[in-house]
């Protein structure tokens, strides 16, 4: 009788070291088969969106060079709808470092501004699960070379600090599907100088979006509003709306937008024209993409 009770025993214990066996066989079958999470890709096709940055930055060295053009407010067929209107452009080329680090450097016209910045991606967007959106921070300092006079002080002083203005954003994006793609950035301006009724910092939030529509077509939208605001003309918010097309190593926008300045800290601080009151002008920007 004993013996007996001993097999039962060695028996049901067999049973269950089976039953443990096949049950984490199928819990490793399962685990191998669920898809891992990846990096999304191309959560914008360019660096640059309308006038805002992007989370998007160049692949390992690779270089882009920009060109930004502005024509002027639209008013009447005199100027060609702003077309022969005093112009705004800037230029400049962007490298990227690592997959993560890029640095830029560019000239624009109005107010003579050389500027350098850098864009480093903090966190990148994983699907199908994981992480729920891609954080960048850019930063920009840009100097003035307008003539020593537009930068004394109300002691009538000269510094070549006064020159300078920087700008700061932490951007947030998230590419919901293949077709649409938002970014949210709270933003943060300074200049070292400025009129006695004017703010030297400036705090802002800044959107943007673009839905593509075909593989090489999107819509875009940009809208910059400036929290802080100067005491005397105080900024307007900026709105813009276009379409871009793209072909991996040229990107083409065309757009209305209402500012004419083209660098971030230009907008937030000096932005005077009003979409819905019928002052926006076109502009377009041409980005060429290299490998090496």
């Amino acid at each position: 009788m004993k013996s007996h009770f001993f097999s039962l025993k060695n028996l049901l214990l067999l049973i269950v070291l089976l039953a443990s066996h096949q049950l984490y066989a199928q819990q490793s079958s399962s685990d191998s088969t669920k898809p891992k999470p990846k990096v999304v890709k191309a959560t914008f096709e360019d660096a640059v969106l309308i006038n805002n940055q992007t989370v998007q930055g160049p692949a390992k060295k690779s270089l882009e060079l920009i060109f930004q053009h502005r024509f002027g407010v639209l008013k009447s067929a005199d100027d060609l709808f702003g077309i022969f209107a005093p112009a705004n452009i800037r230029f400049g080329f962007v490298y990227g470092v690592t997959s993560h680090l890029s640095l830029s450097i560019g000239a624009t016209k109005s107010n003579r501004l050389f500027d350098v910045g850098g864009k480093y991606i903090l966190i990148r967007q994983t699907a199908p699960h994981g992480i729920p959106v891609t954080v960048t921070y850019y930063g920009n300092v840009a100097f003035s070379a307008l003539p020593e006079a537009n930068f004394n002080n109300q002691d009538n002083e000269y510094f070549a600090a006064n020159r300078l203005s920087f700008f700061n954003e932490l951007m947030i994006a998230k590419k919901f599907n293949s077709h649409l793609s938002l970014q949210l950035a709270p933003t943060f301006t300074h200049y070292n100088i400025v009129d006695s009724l004017m703010e030297h910092n400036i705090i802002g939030v800044s959107f943007a979006g673009r839905y593509k529509f075909t593989a090489q077509s999107s819509l875009m939208v940009e809208f910059d509003y400036p929290i802080t605001s100067n005491s005397e003309n105080p900024q307007k918010p900026n709105l813009g709306i276009g379409y871009e097309i793209s072909t991996g190593s040229h990107q083409f926008q065309v757009f209305l937008c209402s500012s004419d300045g083209i660098l971030n800290q230009q907008i937030m601080m000096n932005n005077q024209n009003e979409f819905w009151k019928g002052k926006f002008l076109l502009g377009f920007n041409i980005t060429r993409s290299w490998s090496f």
